[in-house]
């Protein structure tokens, strides 16, 4: 047993925890050091604090009816949503058969390249983030590019994604309560950088910012081996996937050695897909950003969790509700927008 496994060590992390439900109740904002508990518990139980947590939520928040189990993800009837849910519980991630149309992911790539965005230097050059006018896709100087998320949420084609009762329906499902859509994100990668970037998530990992949560990556570029594949190591998002080995290592980044050392070659998956490819994924399992070895790569983000317990996100607001599924889904499911609309 370490001194992280402990009895009193955990009751310490345990009384942090509670300690810290008052104010996020009061302000909606989690202190550090409850996150920090919230985290070390994790490590220390395996995931079995977050579960315990989860099926608390789920009393108290439960599934929402639906108009409609259809949208950009298919039909998805109860037997195709449980099966989706199956196989993201069995392995973590779910690739769906069906992609985005192609005229979306057109306008979301256009989208891109032509507004503002933040510049990352590689990790470890003393440069911080750059705004920059524009992507320059010919000559990019850093290694990853992101958007701002008040951007994000106010294009009318994430909206319709944000409204879309496919992307939710699967999230309630596998979160087994009514769900908040918490963080959207847009950004590239790039192969600016000679070598993996913490920085820039291109060592393993595993996220911890909620309780429980579902994230849908939607590739908008074709995504091939060189182009920097998502990649996640199977199963290791259940309770007890990640060994004590690395669990002990705390929320760090991990190198492909340390990992390859404690699962079978058969459970590292790389997710390469024309554009259009939607993935949801467990990320409390091991994942990294594969280097990008050639072009790059434009990826969006969609995070449904159980909880805004946790890290802290500034404050982004929906200042121009344009998409009128949008709106109607906000009078019914306020929860599910509050991170972005009052």
């Amino acid at each position: 047993m370490t001194n992280a496994e402990h009895p009193l060590t955990l009751l310490k992390h345990v009384v942090r925890l509670g300690l810290g439900a008052p104010g996020f109740l009061a302000r909606r904002r989690t202190s550090d050091s409850a996150y920090q508990a919230m985290v070390s518990l994790f490590c220390a139980t395996g995931g079995k604090s977050n579960d315990w947590l989860s099926r608390g939520i789920s009393l108290l928040y439960p599934p929402s009816p639906l108009d409609r189990a259809s949208g950009l993800l298919g039909e998805l009837d109860q037997g195709r949503t449980s099966g989706i849910v199956e196989d993201i519980d069995r392995q973590g991630f779910h690739v769906f058969e069906q992609r985005l149309p192609e005229d979306l992911c057109n306008r979301l790539l256009e989208f891109a390249l032509a507004n503002p965005c933040v510049r990352r230097a590689p990790g470890g050059s003393g440069v911080g983030p750059t705004p920059v006018d524009a992507y320059e896709r010919d000559r990019p100087e850093g290694v990853r590019y992101d958007f701002s998320a008040t951007a994000v949420v106010n294009n009318p084609d994430v909206q319709r994604l944000m409204a879309d009762q496919s992307f939710l329906g699967i999230a309630q499902a596998y979160l087994r309560c009514a769900p908040i859509l918490d963080v959207m994100s847009l950004w590239w990668h790039t192969a600016h950088g000679h070598e993996p970037d913490p920085e820039a998530a291109q060592f393993w990992h595993f996220d911890m910012d909620r309780i429980k949560w579902l994230k849908f990556f939607v590739y908008l570029t074709d995504v091939g081996s060189a182009n920097g594949p998502h990649s996640f190591v199977r199963g290791s998002h259940r309770t007890g996937g990640i060994p004590r080995a690395l669990a002990r290592k705390g929320y760090a980044r991990l190198t492909d050695t340390e990992v390859a050392a404690c699962y079978p070659t058969t459970d590292f998956i790389e997710f390469t897909g024309p554009r259009g490819t939607v993935i949801a994924e467990d990320t409390r399992g091991l994942h990294k950003g594969k280097m990008v070895e050639s072009g790059d790569r434009l990826i969006l983000q969609l995070q449904f969790s159980n909880s805004l317990f946790g890290g802290y996100y500034p404050p982004e607001r929906i200042t121009r509700v344009v998409n009128e599924d949008l709106h109607a889904m906000i009078g019914r499911h306020p929860r599910l927008y509050s991170s972005y609309y009052p």
